[in-house]
């Protein structure tokens, strides 16, 4: 297999098998690491002698002191090492998930997890323990097993064994078995799956409650329950030996895959930020380009012109009978034939030859065409005209706040125009690229990783960009983001329906996790960067 060991099945002396040790917070986990360690005495001088002997091997200053209720009485993984006849068994001991201190705590762990498997060159089995006297998975469990599972290799699920603690056997445990196995991500063999009923717990509590009770009565009152755990623990090894073993470098491969699936995430979510910001500046300078318009136009008539009408007297060689009344200045009639006024040939008074004109009335000697009277007149070679006369007015300070819109509005067009258009093309581009790349990776890690990994992965980065696409403004310049936010979102919704289509077909555990042909060689035993492998 190509990410699997070659070392056989059966134990043969000095062998190494080493077990990683995961549970959520109060599962029992600690207590059955103990049990492991102290069993191995009564092998070896009986119960009643070894009883005295018995002591915790958890590492005290790897311990948290303070031990509230529901906080990891594991506060880092370490590997411990116990003799059990002919071979040598490593147990990674993990701090319990989904305690009080909070998710950042988990974050650490899984790191520490994966620093402290990467310390030893193979894994023999994942152990899973679970109290088997919950009624159902709890969220706590649900929580562990999709932390862990992000870093477990697409093989590793096959060397999955399930311990219910708090029980003798299945009979007493009240989980479903189905609905664990819907969570790890894998068919788990009935062969892997043990129930125990730890008394080292009950000599724990023994010894506090009772600290000078004769260890020959907690031996006679123990002696069995021992002596059917130590059953349980070999028939837990034997399973164990027949496991082919996962190089850990596969889990810092996809450890590191899982970190620049990750990055990319990050780096597509701050692109998008930054395109979200850059369109804010770029919206605002619209809006002030939008009021420096108003304002333009609000003094854009700064200059004024004014028309004012004129009545001008003109020469003409014609003589003319005009009308001199205040406001009227009419030519009555244009090339009259009357004699001038003052003619000595014409034996009338000036004012009665107007009489005569061809625009008086004869009874009432009113003119016809402005109807005044026609002592109002004039007979002479003269004639009105109406001139309109034109004069320019400046308001300086409107002139000014125009002048300074007109400028605003050029230097905040050219602005747009020459940086943050062509800035925003970029981000733009950026983000269509980094949409592409962690779909690329979230690829790459489907390659390598276990159902539930890709499963947990694919969620979490759902997550981050359903938060970057409700943060979004819907915006018409923004589309451009959205869109391509979207379009990331569909692809990554449709990975994971099919992959929860295939997880839920028969044959699921075999087809997406046990698919030797999918399996990729490594090329080395330690990680390197995770761009170089992503």
């Amino acid at each position: 297999m190509g990410n699997q060991s070659s070392k056989g099945n059966s134990a043969t002396k000095g062998e190494v098998y080493h077990m990683l040790l995961v549970g959520e917070t109060g599962s029992g986990k600690t207590s059955f690491l103990n049990l492991v360690y102290n069993v191995q005495l009564v092998h070896k001088l009986g119960f009643a002698t070894s009883a005295k002997q018995f002591r915790k091997y958890n590492k005290i200053k790897f311990e948290n002191p303070s031990m509230r209720p529901m906080e990891s009485a594991t506060m880092r993984s370490e590997l411990y090492e116990v003799r059990f006849e002919d071979m040598t068994i490593g147990i990674i001991d993990t701090p319990g998930f989904g305690d009080t201190r909070g998710f950042e705590i988990d974050k650490q762990n899984v790191k520490d997890i994966v620093d402290k498997v990467n310390g030893v060159e193979y894994i023999n089995c994942i152990c899973f323990v679970i109290n088997g006297r919950q009624a159902r998975v709890t969220p706590q469990f649900q929580y562990v097993v999709s932390e862990i599972s992000a870093v477990l290799p697409k093989m590793s699920v096959m060397n999955m064994v399930v311990l219910l603690t708090n029980t003798r056997d299945e009979t007493e445990a009240n989980i479903d078995m189905k609905e664990v196995t819907s969570f790890l991500g894998g068919e788990i063999m009935q062969e892997n799956i043990f129930c125990l009923e730890n008394p080292y717990c009950k000599l724990d509590k023994l010894r506090n409650k009772k600290p000078d009770l004769p260890c020959e009565e907690i031996a006679t009152g123990l002696k069995d329950d021992f002596s059917v755990a130590s059953k349980t623990l070999e028939a837990i090894l034997t399973s164990m030996m027949r496991l082919n073993p996962v190089k850990t470098c596969d889990f810092m491969t996809l450890f590191l895959m899982k970190e620049a699936v990750e990055k990319a995430t990050l780096n597509l979510m701050i692109a998008c930020q930054n395109q979200a910001s850059l369109i804010t500046v770029i919206g605002l300078k619209k809006q002030e380009i939008d009021e420096a318009l108003k304002m333009k136009t609000l003094n854009q008539s700064f200059r004024n012109t004014y028309t004012v009408p004129k009545i001008i007297i003109v020469y003409t060689e014609d003589r003319n009978t005009l009308c001199g009344a205040d406001g009227c200045y009419s030519n009555c009639h244009l090339n009259c034939i009357l004699p001038k006024q003052g003619d000595h040939k014409v034996k009338m008074c000036d004012k009665d030859i107007i009489k005569l004109c061809h625009c008086m009335d004869e009874v009432t000697n009113i003119c016809s065409k402005c109807h005044h009277s026609f002592d109002t007149h004039y007979h002479m070679m003269h004639k009105f005209e109406k001139k309109d006369e034109q004069f320019t007015y400046f308001d300086e300070a409107m002139k000014e706040r125009y002048e300074k819109a007109e400028k605003s509005v050029d230097d905040l067009s050219t602005l747009m125009k020459d940086q943050l258009d062509s800035k925003l093309k970029m981000a733009m581009e950026e983000v269509v690229q980094l949409s592409k790349d962690l779909i690329n990776k979230v690829n790459h890690f489907e390659e390598h990783a276990s159902a539930a990994s890709y499963a947990k992965l694919i969620e979490c980065q759902l997550i981050l960009v359903e938060q970057r696409i409700k943060a979004t403004p819907a915006d018409g310049i923004i589309n451009g983001i959205m869109s391509e936010l979207v379009k990331t979102k569909e692809q990554l919704e449709e990975k994971l329906q099919l992959l929860t289509k295939a997880r839920q077909a028969p044959s699921a555990s075999k087809d997406i996790n046990a698919d030797i042909n999918l399996v990729i060689p490594r090329t080395s035993a330690k990680c390197s960067d995770p761009e170089d492998i992503c």
